[in-house]
C-alpha cells in the first residue's frame, strides 16, 4: 500500500458544532495532524475509516470528534451506550476517556471507561447511570454484558485503536464475540501503527467501502536518531547506567522484555540515586496509575517498564527511549521508540544487544528499512556484533570426531552453549 500525500490544514476547516469547536480551542488543537487531516472528512460523514499511522500522529481526535459530533443530539438510555472504543490496555482505555471528556466538556455527551484490575461496581453505576461513549477493554466489557449491565443493540460507532496491539495480546476471540452483539449498520473505525495479516483480515470482514489511510506507517518518525551498543550480556547493566549518566538528557523510559528484568534494572537505578518508577502488568491498576502520573509530571526521571507502555501512551518530552533488551519483535521496536519523537519534537532511540540478539537486531533493521548506526562508549571494547558472534563460536566445544563444529552464521543457536545443547 503506498503512503498518501501528507495533507495540510487547520481544525477552522472543519465542518463541527459551536460547543465541539470550543472544546478543540479549549484543548489547544489550531492545526491539523496528517492522519486527523486525511480521517476526519470521511468520519465526520459517517464512513468507515482504515487508518495506518505512527503512533503518537494523533490517531484519538481523528476518531474521537466524529464520535462527539454525532453524538450530540440524543442521550444514551442506561446500559446501551452509543459509541464503543475498544483499547488493548487500561492505561489506553483511560487515555482516550480523558481526551473524550476533553474535546467534549462543552457538550451533554456522558463518557465512561471499563476495563480490568479494578473493582467493577463504579463502571456498572456509570453505565446504568446512561453513557454515550464506552471506552474498553475487551475482557471488562465482555463480563458487563454477560452479567446483563450493558449491552451493544445500540452501538452506532464502533473504533478498535491500536487494532494491531488487540490482537497480538490474543483478544481477537472476544472481539469477535463483542462484533456479534453490535448492529451491522454502524460506523467501524480502525486505526493501528502497523498491518499486520490479522489485522488485514478482520477488516476486510468488518469495514465497509472504508476510506483507507496509509501514512507511512512502517516508517518510524524520521525525527528520532537510532542507535545500537553491542555489548557482551555480561555488561549489560553497566553499560545501561553508563548510558543513562553520561549526559544531562533529560526523562527515558527504559524498555525490557520481562517483568523481573524490570524490577532488577529499577533497583539497580535507584541504588545509583536515582528517580525510578516501576511499570508491568502484575501492579495493580493504583500503582500503575502512580507510576505514570509520576513520570508524566518529572517527579522521576526514569519510567523502567514492560511491553505494556510500547502501545498508545502519550507522555510529552520523553528525551530517550532505551531498550535494555531487544524486542523479539520488529514490529513491537516501532512501538516502543514511539514513545519519543512524538509530534515531530526530537528524541533519541538507545538499543542494547548481545551477540544472542543478532537476529532481532537484522529484522529490526529489515523493519525500518536502514541499518542502525552502531555506538561504542569509551569505557567499553569498540566490538561490533559480527565480531562478538565470531567470539562466541571461537569459545564453544570441538566434536568429539575432532573436528571443528560448523559455524552457524547468524541467531542464538550461534551464540554459545544453549544453542550446543540444542543440537545433542
Amino acid at each position: 500500500m503506498a503512503a498518501d500525500p501528507v495533507p495540510t490544514g487547520s481544525f477552522d476547516d472543519l465542518d463541527l458544532g459551536p460547543a465541539l469547536r470550543q472544546g478543540v480551542a479549549d484543548a489547544g488543537f489550531v492545526e491539523l495532524r496528517p492522519i486527523q487531516a486525511a480521517a476526519l472528512p470521511a468520519a465526520l460523514e459517517g464512513r468507515d475509516v482504515l487508518g495506518l499511522a505512527r503512533t503518537g500522529t494523533g490517531k484519538t481526535a481523528a476518531f474521537a470528534l466524529p464520535i462527539l459530533q454525532r453524538l450530540e443530539d440524543r442521550p444514551a438510555e442506561a446500559g446501551r451506550p452509543r459509541a464503543l472504543v475498544l483499547a488493548p490496555t487500561r492505561e489506553l482505555a483511560r487515555q482516550i476517556e480523558g481526551d473524550l471528556i476533553d474535546l467534549g466538556r462543552h457538550l451533554s455527551v456522558r463518557m465512561a471507561a471499563a476495563y480490568g484490575g479494578v473493582k467493577i461496581d463504579r463502571q456498572r453505576d456509570a453505565l446504568e447511570a446512561g453513557c454515550d461513549v464506552l471506552v474498553a477493554c475487551a475482557g471488562r466489557l465482555l463480563d458487563l454484558v454477560r452479567e446483563g449491565t450493558c449491552d451493544l443493540g445500540d452501538v452506532e460507532v464502533l473504533v478498535l485503536d491500536e487494532a494491531d496491539r488487540l490482537l497480538d495480546m490474543g483478544f481477537l476471540p472476544d472481539v469477535r464475540r463483542i462484533l456479534e452483539r453490535v448492529p451491522d449498520e454502524r460506523q467501524t473505525m480502525f486505526f493501528s501503527a502497523t498491518m499486520p495479516e490479522a489485522v488485514q483480515a478482520l477488516a476486510q470482514g468488518v469495514l465497509k467501502e472504508p476510506e483507507i489511510i496509509d501514512l507511512g506507517h512502517t516508517r518510524p518518525a524520521e525525527t528520532i536518531e537510532h542507535s545500537l551498543h553491542p555489548v557482551r550480556s555480561t555488561a549489560r547493566s553497566k553499560l545501561l547506567r553508563t548510558i543513562v549518566e553520561s549526559d544531562e538528557a533529560g526523562s527515558a523510559i527504559i524498555f525490557t522484555r520481562t517483568k523481573q528484568r524490570a524490577k532488577q534494572v529499577a533497583r539497580q537505578l535507584e541504588k545509583r540515586g536515582h528517580t525510578v518508577s516501576l511499570l508491568h502488568g502484575d501492579k495493580k491498576q493504583g500503582a500503575r496509575d502512580r507510576a505514570l502520573q509520576g513520570f508524566r509530571d518529572g517527579e522521576v526521571r526514569f519510567l523502567v517498564a514492560t511491553d505494556l507502555a510500547a502501545r498508545g501512551l502519550d507522555v510529552e518530552g520523553v528525551a530517550r527511549v532505551v531498550n535494555f533488551d531487544v524486542p523479539l519483535d520488529p514490529d513491537t521496536y516501532v512501538h516502543r521508540i514511539g514513545r519519543t519523537g512524538r509530534a515531530d519534537r526530537s528524541g533519541e532511540a538507545v538499543t542494547i544487544a548481545s551477540v544472542e540478539e543478532l537476529d532481532q537486531v537484522r529484522a529490526i533493521e529489515a523493519r525500518i528499512g536502514a541499518r542502525i548506526p552502531r555506538k561504542f562508549l569509551p569505557t567499553f571494547a569498540p566490538l561490533d556484533l559480527h565480531e562478538l558472534l565470531d567470539e562466541a563460536e571461537s569459545r564453544r566445544p570441538q566434536r568429539r570426531g575432532g573436528g571443528p563444529r560448523r559455524q552457524a552464521t547468524s541467531g542464538p543457536r550461534g551464540g554459545g552453549r544453549r544453542g550446543s545443547r540444542r543440537r545433542r
